[in-house]
């Protein structure tokens, strides 16, 4: 038999899902991230901007966030924020 489980884990960065299965951890991006993702691809499909330009924006916001750096975090709010 296997056994699921689903939980929120939250940490800096935003709130994550986490779904076990048996042994093996499987982790989401930050929910917000979700939503960002989503949002761009909703863009590229109504053909606002190019499927090339979505792919890179979400591969570049992936980078930052797996870098966890302090400053690239400041800078991404402070243009956020502009």
């Amino acid at each position: 038999m296997v056994a699921l489980k689903v939980g929120m884990l939250t940490q800096q960065g935003g709130h994550r899902v986490v779904l076990q299965v048996d042994s093996t951890h499987v982790q989401t991006p930050p929910v917000e991230h979700l939503f960002f993702y989503v949002g761009l691809g909703a863009l590229a499909a109504f053909e606002i901007i190019e499927w090339p330009l979505a792919l890179l924006m979400m591969t570049g916001h992936m980078l930052i966030d797996a870098t966890n750096r302090p400053g690239l975090h400041q800078l991404g709010e402070a243009l956020g924020e502009a």
